[in-house]
């Protein structure tokens, strides 16, 4: 998809964002977890310790994360989505820094971390190996000895993600799911199109998927080893049928 870059998918859903996927919102957001749910378990993990969250986007974990007292820095390419969150209450709790999770906070010192978290599929916007790659090996360095990188993604079955679905059809508006996959080099290159009374809109995304036993290669390839995987946040088996994962990986000490 020509033009599109890390900042590319805040910058487009910035605006509809919350709408879409906030409490309340018109589009189920995760199977796996509520925000709430989700801080309860990292603030389990952190056990008072700093948290980065990456691809903050408008605070939908961080906010809650702060409100249960950890320091939380969150992470984000897109100005857009980081204007938005800086407007909510509670955001001057936050550290928010602008940057790409390619590289978050090189200039953070080792070991700054007690969780690396990556929410609701958001690892997937790193478009390359090799971002992805290089993302994993930044957090092993922003991890404190005992810290956990923690990720929550759907489980790649790219024949469901192939074509044209439904997501909404309501009275004055009609939500469509356009996408094509590659499964050579694992890119869903898709459009969300809005068909409202105030006119069409185009909303383009651009994820490559990777599998749990590719998290894991990557994950130790950095020097953190699983340490758990769930189905979701309330610690259900994962099993070959489970369509989304929760996974943590500890380094060593």
């Amino acid at each position: 998809m020509d033009d599109y870059g890390p900042e590319t998918y805040g910058e487009t859903y910035a605006d509809v964002y919350d709408d879409w996927y906030g409490e309340g919102g018109r589009m189920a957001i995760s199977q796996v977890g509520a925000p709430d749910v989700v801080a309860d378990g990292i603030a389990g993990l952190a056990d008072g310790g700093p948290v980065l969250e990456l691809g903050v986007g408008t605070g939908r974990l961080a906010l809650p994360l702060a409100d249960r007292g950890l320091a939380v820095t969150g992470l984000d390419a897109s100005p857009a989505m980081l204007e938005l969150l800086r407007a909510k209450p509670g955001a001057d709790r936050l550290t928010v820094v602008e940057g790409d999770m390619a590289d978050p906070l090189p200039d953070a010192a080792d070991g700054s971390f007690a969780v690396v978290l990556v929410g609701f599929n958001t690892f997937f916007n790193l478009t390359t190996a090799e971002s992805q790659a290089s993302c994993v090996t930044a957090v092993a360095r922003l991890l404190r000895p005992g810290g956990r990188f923690v990720v929550e993604a759907f489980v790649p079955a790219p024949e469901a993600h192939d074509g044209m679905s439904v997501r909404a059809i309501e009275v004055d508006r009609v939500l469509l799911d356009v996408a094509t996959i590659d499964p050579d080099t694992q890119l869903i290159t898709g459009q969300r199109i809005e068909i409202s009374e105030a006119g069409n809109r185009l909303f383009p995304y651009l994820l490559r998927y990777a599998t749990p036993a590719q998290f894991d290669d990557l994950a130790a390839g950095a020097g953190l080893a699983l340490e758990y995987r769930w189905a979701d946040w309330s610690g259900t088996a994962f099993d070959e049928t489970s369509a989304s994962h929760v996974s943590a990986w500890r380094k060593p000490g």
